[in-house]
């Protein structure tokens, strides 16, 4: 097979994408899951805080007695 001058560019070798992505890093679940429970422990300590402040002060009444 012969390739002329002219058409040599086009049967150039592809180069490959600058803009492969790598694969992302795995996620260990388990630690997601541990930081999602400690959120929400810190939120409802928080909560139980400021419930127990405002009693202890006179600031909340009791409307369930």
């Amino acid at each position: 097979m012969q390739v002329s001058a002219t058409n040599a560019a086009r049967y150039a070798a592809p180069r490959p994408a600058a803009s492969q992505e790598t694969p992302a890093p795995a996620v260990d679940l388990t630690q997601l899951a541990v930081a999602q429970t400690n959120v929400k422990m810190a939120a409802a300590a928080g909560a139980a805080i400021g419930q127990t402040t405002g009693e202890l002060t006179g600031v909340l009444l009791n409307i369930s007695a």
